[in-house]
């Protein structure tokens, strides 16, 4: 057998198992254009994007995406596309503005314009929770969740 195919399920598993977070890897199209900058040399795709809105931070000009259901005691999945150049220092969480009772994440690059993130949604959801966003040096801001 070819040294090649022999090994080449494992070098796939390895591509995968470099993923920071878990979904479906499988080639499935997204509601919204491919972010400016071309593709990233990995790139997840996820299903169905739901905008809930966008939010003017300082310079930063961003589009909120939430990728998967609000489950309560779960993580979260968050799709940031931004207009211009990605900010350094990103960080989410669902609750309320303080941060109280919920735990800030660091949002990552997936994309030359696109940053993706996993906050954990407090387990209970308060009915006035919402998504907030807070980008250093340009303040916070908060969206509607989709529930």
């Amino acid at each position: 057998m070819n040294m090649t195919l022999k090994f080449a399920p494992f070098a796939v598993l390895a591509l995968l198992a470099g993923c920071s977070h878990d979904h479906d890897h499988a080639a499935a199209p997204t509601t919204t254009p491919a972010a400016a900058g071309g593709a990233a040399a990995h790139e997840h795709v996820h299903g169905d994007r739901i905008a809930l809105g966008e939010l003017k931070l300082g310079a930063h000009v961003v589009q909120v995406f939430q990728v998967a259901p609000i489950v309560a005691g779960a993580e979260g999945d968050f799709d940031l596309d931004f207009a211009g150049a990605l900010p350094v220092g990103v960080r989410g969480w669902i609750g309320a503005e303080s941060g109280q009772g919920s735990r800030k994440v660091q949002f990552e690059r997936e994309t030359a314009a696109r940053m993706h993130g996993h906050p954990e949604v407090p387990k209970p959801v308060a009915d006035d929770a919402r998504f907030w966003l807070e980008i250093d040096g340009a303040g916070r801001g908060s969206v509607a969740l989709h529930r």
